[in-house]
């Protein structure tokens, strides 16, 4: 991925009626970027996309492709390629037929066009399927023909529309390691929206969370992940535990802060807009927690019972309940601990470095949730 901006998108908005879909958005996708846009249903992720596509009229707004304003540009001027959840494949074709569609329409010669699509389908690996009807594909195997069907027209930007929304959870998986191993031999750069977290965190070099028509925060997944903006990203994104309280103390190099719950004390990392005083939410994802013995380790612990428990496979979810009643989840593989019994109290515990305090509701101001949890 270079420097270089693909894609600026400034002050993108669209309206349905009475319903703000797009809100006065800006963002920039690199040339060579995997960008990922995930958000709730009705977050304007999909919007957004097809605004982008050209197949949705921006009420406000410019995109700029290559330093080149496309804004009502036709769609087929913009030098796109899009690969939809249904895949829109012409099943009375073959896959070299598909595959050839798009530059037949736009009139390239005919030894260019096979020479192109006996590239692309070496570049998608359907090798020996060029002869081979839609009907009679697997559904991976429709998948590669849909890519390889954008991929051939060379676009500057491929969009992808929840691509993988009606696989099975084994082909789902297969794609993600197909998509993402196409994307680092060809360097394509791509936008792709999904409501799957999972897609998202695997496939995209950065990732921007919508909500409510607005981006709440943009970021590579580890960033998105354990260094959340908002408390509206915290608990979009993955599990998390939370804890109302109260900055109480900045230790004098500006390392830790100390934050005070109805619970208990606990230390989390320095952040720059902390202060004395200030209402956060004090956040540790589950998988981050230590329990009983190992738990004594740590400066950050807590007491709780054990309330329920359930297998994973690799690991096994507890969930307990704190001294104010409210829940606190572990991921735990049995082996680090002997197994603990439901009913059971027992010693919770944490790395510093591990936890963040989130002081920021939501760019949406207003929701209940956040104001009680945050103390606003």
């Amino acid at each position: 991925m270079t420097s270089n901006k693909k894609l600026v998108v400034e002050n993108l908005a669209k309206r349905f009626g009475k319903v703000i879909a797009v809100n006065n958005i800006s963002f920039e996708i690199f040339d060579g970027e995997f960008f990922a846009i995930i958000g709730p249903s009705g977050c304007g992720k999909t919007t957004t996309l097809r605004c982008i596509a050209g197949l949705e009229n921006p009420d406000s707004g410019s995109m700029l492709i290559d330093g080149l304003n496309v804004s009502g540009m036709p769609t087929y001027k913009r030098g796109m390629g899009m690969v939809f959840q249904d895949l829109a494949l012409f099943p009375h074709m073959n896959v070299f037929d598909n595959i050839a569609f798009g530059p037949r329409m736009i009139g390239r010669p005919k030894d260019e066009i096979k020479n192109e699509v006996d590239e692309v389908i070496g570049l998608v690996r359907l090798e020996g399927l060029g002869d081979r009807r839609i009907t009679e594909l697997s559904g991976g195997e429709k998948q590669r023909v849909a890519l390889a069907r954008s991929l051939v027209l060379k676009p500057r930007i491929l969009l992808f529309d929840e691509p993988l929304g009606e696989m099975d959870p084994a082909l789902r998986e297969r794609m993600m390691v197909e998509i993402k191993d196409l994307h680092r031999r060809v360097g394509f750069t791509a936008l792709y929206v999904t409501h799957d977290q999972e897609q998202a965190m695997t496939l995209a070099d950065r990732i921007m969370v919508m909500n409510k028509g607005c981006i709440e925060q943009i970021g590579t997944p580890e960033e998105v992940y354990l260094n959340p903006t908002t408390l509206f990203v915290a608990k979009f994104v993955g599990t998390i535990n939370l804890i109302r309280g109260k900055v109480i103390s900045i230790d004098k190099n500006k390392k830790n802060i100390e934050v005070e719950t109805d619970v208990g004390i606990f230390l989390a990392p320095m952040q720059d807009e902390a202060t004395a005083g200030m209402s956060i939410a004090y956040a540790v994802r589950p998988e981050n927690l230590f329990v009983g013995k190992e738990a004594a380790n740590y400066a950050n612990k807590i007491y709780a019972k054990l309330t329920n428990r359930t297998y994973r496979g690799l690991d096994t979810e507890y969930t307990f309940q704190l001294s104010n009643d409210e829940e606190f989840k572990a991921l735990i593989q049995e082996e680090r601990e002997r197994k603990i019994e439901v009913g059971e109290e027992t010693t919770l515990g944490w790395r510093t470095e591990d936890a963040a305090v989130i002081s920021k509701p939501s760019v949406i101001r207003g929701l209940d949730v956040d104001r009680v949890l945050l103390g606003e």
